[in-house]
């Protein structure tokens, strides 16, 4: 079999927007906390991330070599992880002290959301794309000490992604209130929401 005819399986599914998932991990295997939290941060940072800051933001507190040793571990975890979800792959790599998620073996909410927000300038089916893909706050339901800034910069841009497709279809009041009613699904609080359904119900 030559190799453009060799299967290769559909990218692995992750979800941070809301509570960070693998998608599709057989029950009884056990993906570690720590690993999850070490995942959301290189999907957070772009898909890469060198390792002296991946210790000081998730592991500040031990030895560098302790701090590696358990980094160490949170990455066999993932790639064991990986290969049991999408099959053998490089999916995650060490290269000269940085660690590289491929990002073509990952179908990754935040990233279809940033992509969208990136092309709604040339493309006006892209705002749609970018609020569909929001599945909520970042890393919802956990309490990573590195997260907050992250999750408010993606709240931010969610935010106003709404409110400004909003505005647009201000003659449609109820597809209007309909994307706001969602938006405050995920953020009920949010004054600038509150405001803009409040302008459509005018």
């Amino acid at each position: 079999m030559t190799g453009d005819q060799r299967h290769v399986a559909p990218p692995v599914r992750l979800r941070v927007l809301g509570r960070p998932t693998i998608e599709g991990v057989p029950e009884d295997h056990h993906v570690r906390p720590q690993s999850l939290e070490f995942l959301t941060y290189l999907v957070v940072r772009g898909g890469s991330a060198w390792q002296e800051d991946i210790f000081d933001d998730l592991m500040p507190e031990p030895s560098r070599r302790l701090a590696a040793q358990r980094l160490h571990t949170y990455t066999y975890n993932l790639r064991r992880t990986f290969a049991l979800v999408g099959g053998e792959r490089p999916y995650l790599r060490l290269k000269r002290h940085q660690y590289v998620l491929d990002r073509d073996a990952f179908d990754v909410d935040l990233w279809t959301f940033r992509d969208a927000l990136a092309a709604a300038e040339m493309d006006a089916g892209a705002v749609y794309r970018a609020i569909a893909a929001y599945g909520g706050p970042l890393a919802a339901g956990t309490r990573y000490l590195w997260i907050e800034r992250f999750r408010e910069s993606a709240r931010r841009a969610y935010v106003d992604a709404v409110v400004a497709l909003a505005k647009e279809l201000a003659g449609r009041s109820d597809d209007a209130g309909r994307v706001l009613n969602e938006a405050l699904r995920h953020h009920p609080d949010d004054s600038e929401l509150l405001d803009a359904l409040a302008r459509v119900r005018r």
